[in-house]
């Protein structure tokens, strides 16, 4: 008799982080209004120190200016659908603040998180080959205390998840999540957009 013989066996999922991705089906001339834009605003602005290495971060203002209002409806609304989708429905949530990240060769960014917001998330720009991919840690830190050695990852044994930088995606994830940015091995600019929303 084998142990399946004896068992029934179900298994769940407890507490876990969603990672929600939005692809945008005509992005090329929305991008391209944001590439512009995004270069004009790089002009003026030495740029901020935050979590990029050898990239520029620009004022965290972005969703103040008129240009990027349309852009900001397309992020309220995304916002809007993932708060239904984990039970914040009746949660007013709101903007906090956005930025734009221009990543040249051999720029990063560190591992970190977003302080005192409840959602957090890009939209990519520009994303040549090669420019870096968005790493998600594991945020169980106790997870790390003892663990044996595996030949192969699945979505309970690895430390970290790669997500490949893609123009046109929008991704939403709850601002506790550890993620950084890979260096741009690529010959041109890694640009993408970053924002905040918190409760109200």
């Amino acid at each position: 008799m084998t142990d399946s013989d004896q068992w029934t066996v179900s298994y769940h999922n407890l507490f876990p982080t969603a990672l929600f991705v939005f692809s945008l089906k005509e992005h090329d001339k929305l991008n391209q209004q944001l590439l512009a834009l995004i270069y004009r605003l790089k002009q003026s602005d030495p740029g901020q120190t935050a979590s990029n290495v050898l990239g520029w971060h620009s004022k965290v203002n972005l969703f103040e200016l008129s240009e990027i209002q349309p852009f900001k409806q397309l992020v309220d609304g995304a916002i809007a659908q993932v708060a239904q989708a984990v039970g914040y429905g009746n949660v007013r949530i709101v903007a906090a603040n956005c930025w734009a990240n221009v990543n040249p060769k051999y720029a990063s960014n560190k591992i970190h998180d977003h302080a005192n917001s409840l959602f957090s998330g890009v939209y990519y720009v520009k994303t040549p080959k090669d420019c870096g991919n968005l790493m998600f840690y594991d945020p169980r830190s106790a997870r790390t205390f003892y663990k044996p050695n595996v030949q192969g990852y699945t979505a309970y044994t690895a430390d970290a998840v790669a997500h490949v930088a893609e123009a046109g995606l929008l991704l939403i994830f709850p601002s506790w999540l550890k993620h950084g940015v890979e260096p741009n091995l690529s010959d041109e600019d890694r640009i993408s957009i970053s924002f905040n929303y918190v409760f109200a």
